[in-house]
């Protein structure tokens, strides 16, 4: 059971209406519904467990996107949350103080984390009017990798950046400069010698750069290499001829949402906030300044879960594109996971060095929009950085592995168009999307979109194509 920490109070944001009934606002005491079943489960088990306590209550930020500059905007996103957070959960922290439960307040959902919570307390909190849903820390899989295998001697320029043409953009002066990205993963060993120079604390000044929910490691720390090796796939670069990265002179930023191979929900939470207006590493003095452009993400559950959506929902408001990888459920038909089939949400799938979808990749169609995968890139056998040692490489195989090579395409467009709304990079990324793919292993049709008509439900609108796209903006 996880123990209370010392870090920032936080406070919380969803609106009901992005849950199902199940987990719709009430006036009435009645608790039924109201409850996780695996909350009553945990309870049953062990007498007392963590839960969020979802408020209600909904910040409009729709205004958001008619903000040119890009730090109001940011800091409006953030005063927004933050003030909606702080009305609807006045009464219950009074309430909670009064019982002296320990407890944390998260803005980026609207939501309240109590501690070692027993059975009268989860029922008084569901019985509340200003409560919508009591919900168990879900521990959620990360995207792990399919295979893993220790990696040669540096080999130069990497088959994936070769066969989205990202090396093409590079021809043109563009690598990426000028643009933050992050990683919501098990963390990054930022000494590795292909990732050091593009960390944005490389000098050793870890805050707003670094964000751990424990509090256990100081500066950015990877004990599984999944963080590591993605974050390779965006930027990296050791300076020779090991190029591994899509997009090697932007900077990078994490958030350690995962422990081992899994997340739970308080540290996607806490890290999905820090990401939206990132603090020192305590969790003090909060800057949005330093939020990062596009955000990638290597975790998710089964499909059609609204949990996380006022994760995506914060970051679209505030121009930060969130990538997610869509799963290795594959080759299944509606396997697509969720956060990656949320509708305005890029999910992405794998193909190998063939163009061929992997035999893994998740598919379509999706709960929340049936095109999913949104697009396919290389994540079938991809070498990049480890967390083994600073000059470490690994080979990896999982759709966590196609996600960073969007995310670092991503980094070029915005660094060549840095006035592009996340609409321009979706809509151009869509349109230059490389079609006619190969055969798909099991091409079954997945209710009625065969993988020959575009978008279909296994390669989505196609597989990315960074030149391209980056040659369609302005």
């Amino acid at each position: 059971m996880r123990q209370a920490r010392g870090f920032q109070a936080f406070v919380v944001i969803l609106a009901a209406a992005a849950f199902p009934p199940a987990f719709a606002a009430t006036d009435s005491p009645d608790t039924a519904g109201k409850i996780d079943p695996l909350v009553l489960t945990q309870l049953t088990a062990q007498g007392r467990t963590n839960v969020f306590a979802k408020m209600a209550g909904e910040a409009d930020l729709r205004g958001s996107e008619g903000i040119a500059d890009r730090v109001t905007r940011l800091n409006h996103v953030h005063d927004t949350l933050t003030a909606q957070a702080a009305i609807s959960q006045k009464s219950v922290s009074a309430f909670l103080d009064h019982r002296g439960a320990r407890y944390v307040s998260f803005w980026i959902n609207n939501t309240v984390y109590v501690y070692d919570a027993d059975k009268t307390l989860v029922d008084a909190l569901a019985a509340r009017s200003d409560v919508t849903y009591v919900r168990a820390d879900h521990e959620v899989p990360l995207d792990r990798p399919v295979s893993i295998r220790e990696a040669d001697a540096p080999q130069g320029v990497e088959w994936g950046i070769v066969m989205i043409n990202a090396d093409d953009v590079w021809a043109q002066g563009n690598r990426g400069a000028g643009v933050v990205v992050a990683s919501v993963d098990t963390g990054v060993r930022w000494t590795h010698t292909a990732l050091h120079n593009q960390y944005r604390g490389a000098a050793g000044d870890h805050d707003y750069n670094w964000w751990d929910p424990d509090h256990a490691f100081a500066a950015p720390t990877d004990n599984v290499g999944h963080g590591t090796h993605t974050m390779g796939t965006m930027v990296g670069d050791d300076g020779g001829s090991n190029q591994i990265g899509v997009a090697p002179e932007a900077k990078w930023i994490a958030a350690q949402g995962c422990d081992l191979l899994f997340c739970t929900d308080f540290d996607l939470t806490s890290s999905a906030q820090f990401l939206t207006c990132p603090t020192r590493v305590d969790g003090s003095d909060p800057d949005c300044s330093k939020a990062p452009n596009v955000i990638n993400n290597s975790w998710g559950g089964g499909g059609g879960d609204p949990w996380y959506r006022p994760f995506t929902n914060a970051w679209l408001a505030a121009g930060i594109a969130p990538i997610f990888s869509i799963g290795n459920s594959g080759p299944g038909c509606n396997t697509a996971g969720s956060p990656g089939d949320y509708r305005l949400v890029t999910g992405v799938g794998a193909v190998d060095i063939n163009g061929v979808l992997a035999s893994f990749s998740s598919r379509g169609p999706g709960v929340f929009r049936p095109v999913k995968p949104d697009f396919v890139a290389p994540g079938d056998g991809v070498r990049s950085s480890y967390n083994t040692g600073d000059n470490a490489y690994a080979v990896l195989s999982g759709t966590s592995m196609a996600a960073p090579h969007v995310a670092g395409t991503l980094a070029l467009m915005i660094s060549h168009s840095p006035a592009a709304s996340l609409a321009d990079l979706y809509v151009a990324t869509r349109n230059t999307a490389v079609q006619g793919l190969p055969n798909p292993p099991d091409p079954d049709t997945c209710g009625g979109k065969p993988y020959t008509v575009y978008p279909n439900y296994h390669y989505g609108h196609g597989r990315i194509d960074a030149l391209a796209a980056v040659n369609a903006l302005p």
